[in-house]
C-alpha cells in the first residue's frame, strides 16, 4: 500500500491559476508518484521530480500545463471552457418481462411462475416516447436494454420494438443479457442481422453454475447455458460477447478458478464480476461477502487478470477497466461508476406500465417521476425532479467520504444498493466503498510499478511506458 498525502489548494506562479487540491500517492525513495484530484477525479502520472515540484509548490510551466489539460488546475480560461453536466438521457432500460425459465439464488426480481410479460400497448407507449424524445433532441447514439427474467422469452417484443426504431429512422445499439439457455442457430442469426448485442450470465464452471443458476424446475442449467454460448461463439458478429458473473459468498472460495474458466474454456475478452448485494427478495443473506472477502475478491480478480495476460490469454473485467479509464483518462463512461449515480442524468428506466424511472428500481414505484402516457416533456421530468426534495436525487452529505480520495468516482455508490439494504437512500454502499478502497489502490500501484501490464487491462486503449 502506499503513502497518501493530501496536497491542500494552492496558487500557481505567474497566473497559472490555482491547483484543486488533491493526494499523493507514492513510497519512499521510488521513482515514480501519482497525484489523484479527488474534487474531480483527474489524475496524472509523475516522476519523483516531479512529485517534488507539487509538494514544494513550485510548479513549472510544463507542469502547469499539463495539469491544466488534466483539468486539476482552475483558471480564468479554464472556468470558461468548463462543460456542466447536461441532463441527456441516452441510457433506456424497460422491463420487458416477468417470465424466466430459471430461478437463480440471489435474484431481486419477483419473478413469476406465469407469463408476465408488457402488453404490446404500453411497450409501443414507451418505445414512442424514447422516439419522440430522440427525435426532439436530435440524439442519435443512445442504447435500449430490455430486461426481465429472461428477456428471450419476448423476443418478439424486442423485435417489434426495433422495427418501430428504424421506422423511425433511428438505430439503438440493443443490448440483452440473457443465461443463453433459448439460444438458437435462428435467433443468433437474426440477432447479428438487426444488430442486437447479447450478453450471457455465466457464473462460472459447472458445479458453480448449477448451484448459483437452476432451471425453474431445479435441474442443472451448465449444459443449456453452454449450448448457447457456442452458437454464439461460431457468429462472426456476435462472438466477442461478454459475460457477467454474480460472486456469492458460496462461489467465493472458487473465484481463481471461475476466472480462469471464463478466459481459457469460454474465451470471452472481457466480463463483468458483481458481487451479491442484499435485496428484499434474496432468501439467503448469507450469499453476501464479508468485508474480508470482498477486499480478498478484489486483489485476487487483479492478479489473476494480470496472470492470465502473460499467459497468452487475452481477458479483462469490466469494472477493472472501466476504474483504470477513470484514472488514466478520465473518459466518463460508465453511468454508475464514473462519476457516481447518473440516474435520470444519463439513464432512465421504464417499468411494464409506462412509468418512468431514474434507474432500475421499478419494484419501488415511490421512485417514479411520471408516467410515458402523460406525455411529459422527459428533460422536464428529470430536471424538475432534481430540483424538488426526492430523495434519490438529493442525498445527504456523507461525512466519511469526505477524506476518500476515490470520493468523486462513486459519491457513495449505488443509490438503489443502498435502497435494497437499508430501506432509504441515505447513507454508504458500504460493499462498494470496500471494493473501490481496495481495487484503486491496486490499481495505481500497477500503473507505477508496473506499466506494462495496463494494455490489456484497457482493452488496447491506454499503453503506459515506464518514466527514466
Amino acid at each position: 500500500m502506499r503513502d497518501t498525502t493530501y496536497i491542500h489548494p494552492f496558487d500557481l506562479a505567474n497566473d497559472f491559476g490555482r491547483f484543486k487540491g488533491g493526494y499523493l500517492f507514492k513510497e519512499d525513495n521510488e521513482e515514480n508518484g501519482f497525484l489523484l484530484n479527488s474534487e474531480n477525479g483527474c489524475s496524472i502520472i509523475l516522476s519523483s521530480v516531479l512529485c517534488e515540484q507539487v509538494l514544494t509548490q513550485n510548479v513549472d510551466e510544463d507542469l502547469a500545463f499539463k495539469m491544466i489539460q488534466r483539468g486539476m488546475i482552475e483558471n480564468e480560461a479554464c472556468m470558461k471552457c468548463q462543460v456542466t453536466e447536461r441532463v441527456q438521457p441516452t441510457f433506456f432500460i424497460f422491463d420487458l418481462t416477468q417470465a424466466c425459465n430459471f430461478r437463480c439464488i440471489y435474484c431481486f426480481r419477483h419473478l413469476e411462475d406465469k407469463v408476465h410479460t408488457i402488453s404490446d400497448d404500453n411497450l409501443d407507449a414507451i418505445t414512442n416516447y424514447i422516439i419522440n424524445y430522440c427525435l426532439k433532441y436530435k440524439i442519435t447514439d443512445f442504447c435500449v436494454q430490455p430486461w426481465g427474467g429472461e428477456p428471450l422469452i419476448a423476443f418478439d417484443k424486442i423485435k417489434r420494438m426495433d422495427d418501430m426504431f428504424k421506422q423511425a429512422g433511428l438505430y439503438p445499439l440493443i443490448s440483452i443479457e440473457t443465461n443463453a439457455s433459448l439460444i438458437t442457430e435462428e435467433l443468433a442469426e437474426e440477432c447479428a442481422a438487426r444488430n442486437i448485442r447479447l450478453g450471457v450470465s455465466i457464473d462460472g464452471f459447472e458445479a458453480v453454475q448449477n448451484m448459483h443458476r437452476p432451471l425453474m424446475s431445479g435441474k442443472p442449467s451448465f449444459d443449456k447455458m453452454m449450448r448457447g454460448v457456442r452458437i454464439l461463439a461460431k457468429n462472426e458478429k456476435l462472438k466477442n460477447f461478454g459475460v457477467v458473473s454474480v460472486l456469492t459468498s458460496k462461489s467465493f472460495p472458487y473465484l481463481e478458478e471461475i476466472i480462469e474458466f471464463l478466459a481459457t474454456e469460454v474465451k470471452v475478452p472481457c466480463f463483468k464480476l458483481n458481487l451479491v448485494k442484499d435485496n428484499p427478495v434474496m432468501k439467503d443473506a448469507g450469499l453476501c461477502l464479508t468485508s474480508e472477502q470482498v477486499e480478498a475478491a478484489e486483489k485476487l480478480l487483479l492478479a489473476k487478470l494480470v496472470e492470465l495476460n502473460r499467459r497468452g490469454f487475452p481477458i479483462t473485467e469490466l469494472n477493472v477497466h472501466e476504474k483504470l479509464m477513470n484514472l488514466l483518462v478520465r473518459s466518463k463512461t460508465n453511468i454508475c461508476t464514473s462519476r457516481g449515480c447518473m440516474g435520470g442524468t444519463k439513464m432512465i428506466a421504464f417499468d411494464q406500465d409506462g412509468l418512468i424511472y431514474p434507474c432500475d428500481v421499478t419494484d419501488y414505484k415511490e421512485e417514479s417521476i411520471g408516467s410515458v402516457h402523460d406525455k411529459q416533456d422527459l428533460i422536464s421530468l428529470v430536471t424538475e425532479s432534481k430540483k424538488s426534495n426526492r430523495d434519490f436525487f438529493n442525498r445527504k452529505h456523507i461525512e466519511e467520504c469526505d477524506t476518500c480520495p476515490f470520493w468523486f468516482y462513486c459519491k457513495g455508490g449505488c443509490t438503489t444498493a443502498i435502497k435494497y439494504k437499508k430501506g432509504c437512500v441515505e447513507g454508504v454502499d458500504n460493499q462498494e466503498c470496500i471494493a473501490n478502497k481496495t481495487l484503486y489502490p491496486a490499481l495505481i500501484d500497477l500503473i507505477i510499478s508496473d506499466p506494462d501490464a495496463i494494455y490489456p487491462l484497457t482493452r488496447g486503449r491506454v499503453q503506459l511506458k515506464k518514466s527514466r
